[in-house]
C-alpha cells in the first residue's frame, strides 16, 4: 500500500536577529520622517500666524480709512475711582475688533454690561485692563494668538494674569525712555507709528508705508528664566546704552536670563492692556532679543523687543499691509548708542524699520 506523505506546515518564525533588524529599520524610518512631519506642522502654524497678521493689518487699513488715521497707542476713559474707567491704558486691540469679525464682543466693552460693582454695572468701554471679573478682558480672540507659542493660560500661575492673551504688539519706533507715556521724560512722542494718546497716520508717515512697521510677535512667558517672553526687572541705564539689557544674559546660556535677575511674565499677558510691556515693542535691538524694563512696574520703559517661537527671527507687518519674515541677524547698528529724539536711528535697519519719519533709506 503506498503512503502519501503531507509536507508539514513550517512553523518557522522570525528569529530573534531578524526581529531586531526590523525594529531597527523602523526606528530610522521614524527617525528621518518625523522631522518633517515636524516641519510641516511648524509650516502650518507660521502660515496661520502670518494670516493672523495680514488680518490685523486690513483691520488697521479700514480703521484708517474711516478715522483718518491708526488707533492710539494707548487711549480710553477716564478713571475716577475703581471700576469706573478704564485709566486710559486700553491698546489698538479694542477699537480694531470690529474690523476683525468681533463686533458683538466689541459691542459688549462699548456699552454699560451687567455685572459691574457700581450700581450693578460696568462702565462702557470697561473698567481697567487688570480687572479679571470683567468678563470681555477674558474673552481670547483666536486670532490675537500664535500658534506656535504656549497655549494661553488664564490663571496666575507663574505671575500670569486671568486675562486673555495676545501674540502681536504695536510698533513704538526705536524709542526707549521717550515713550510718551509721561514717566521721566514729558509727553515725548515716541517715533513710531504707536504712542500713548495720539494717532498717526499714513501722512505721517514719511519713510514710506512699505518700510515702516505697524505690528509684530510677541512671546509670551512659559515660566522658567527663558529670554522669549520673559521681561528683566530693574535694569537702568538703557536709554544710554542699550547694551544694558544684553548684560541681563546668561554668560553659559544665551537663550536664558542669567541667575538673580529679576523676571516678570507682562509680555502678551493681557490682550487690551496699552502697556508696551504688554502689548508694544521697539526696534531697538534685534528681534528675539531681551525685553528688559526700567523698574519693576508694567508701565515702566524699556527696552521691549518683538520676539517669536519660530526659528530664527519674527514675522512683521508693515504699513502696506505686507507680512514678512525679519531675520534675528538683521543689521541692528550700534547696539550701545543712546536713543534719539529726532533723525536717523542709530539702530541699523531695524530700528529705521520702526520709525515713521527718521528720514533713513532702506534697501530691500
Amino acid at each position: 500500500m503506498t503512503q502519501i506523505l503531507k509536507a508539514r506546515p513550517s512553523k518557522k518564525g522570525f528569529t530573534l536577529i531578524e526581529l531586531l533588524v526590523v525594529i531597527a529599520i523602523i526606528a530610522i524610518l521614524i527617525a528621518l520622517l518625523l522631522p518633517a512631519v515636524q516641519q510641516a506642522r511648524e509650516a502650518a502654524r507660521r502660515t496661520q500666524c502670518k494670516n493672523n497678521l495680514k488680518q490685523l493689518g486690513l483691520a488697521l487699513h479700514n480703521y484708517h480709512d474711516v478715522y483718518n488715521g491708526f488707533c492710539l497707542g494707548m487711549g480710553g476713559t477716564r478713571w475716577n475711582g475703581d471700576f469706573t474707567g478704564n485709566w486710559g491704558r486700553l491698546n489698538g486691540l479694542v477699537p480694531l475688533l470690529p474690523y476683525v469679525e468681533q463686533a458683538n464682543l466689541y459691542s459688549q466693552i462699548s456699552s454699560p454690561l451687567a455685572g459691574g460693582p457700581i450700581n450693578g454695572t460696568w462702565p462702557a468701554m470697561g473698567p481697567e485692563p487688570w480687572i479679571t471679573d470683567y468678563r470681555p478682558w477674558r474673552t481670547q480672540v483666536a486670532g490675537f494668538l500664535c500658534p506656535s507659542d504656549e497655549k494661553p493660560d488664564q490663571s496666575w500661575n507663574g505671575g500670569r494674569r486671568p486675562i486673555a492673551k495676545t501674540n502681536y504688539g504695536f510698533c513704538y519706533g526705536d524709542s526707549i525712555a521717550f515713550n510718551g507715556d509721561g514717566e521721566g521724560n514729558a509727553w515725548t512722542p515716541t517715533r513710531g507709528l504707536f504712542s500713548p494718546y495720539k494717532s498717526y497716520g499714513f501722512s505721517d508717515c514719511t519713510d514710506g508705508s512699505s518700510n515702516t512697521l505697524l505690528m509684530a510677535e510677541l512671546c509670551r512667558t512659559s515660566g522658567g528664566n527663558l529670554i522669549l517672553g520673559g521681561t528683566a526687572s530693574n535694569i537702568s541705564g538703557m536709554n544710554t546704552d542699550p547694551t544694558r539689557c544684553l548684560a541681563a544674559i546668561s554668560t553659559t546660556d544665551r537663550q536664558t536670563f542669567a541667575n538673580g535677575v529679576t523676571l516678570q511674565g507682562w509680555s502678551g499677558d493681557a490682550w487690551c492692556d496699552s502697556n508696551q510691556s504688554m502689548s508694544g515693542f521697539n526696534t531697538v535691538l534685534g528681534p528675539n532679543s531681551p525685553r528688559c524694563a526700567l523698574d519693576g512696574w508694567d508701565g515702566s520703559w524699556g527696552i521691549y523687543s518683538a520676539q517669536s517661537r519660530h526659528t530664527g527671527g519674527v514675522q512683521v507687518l508693515l504699513g502696506d499691509g505686507s507680512c514678512t519674515f525679519v531675520s534675528e541677524n538683521i543689521d541692528a547698528g550700534t547696539k550701545n548708542a543712546a536713543e534719539v529724539r529726532g533723525g536717523k536711528s542709530p539702530y541699523g535697519i531695524w530700528g529705521a524699520m520702526g520709525t515713521r519719519n527718521g528720514g533713513e533709506v532702506i534697501n530691500q
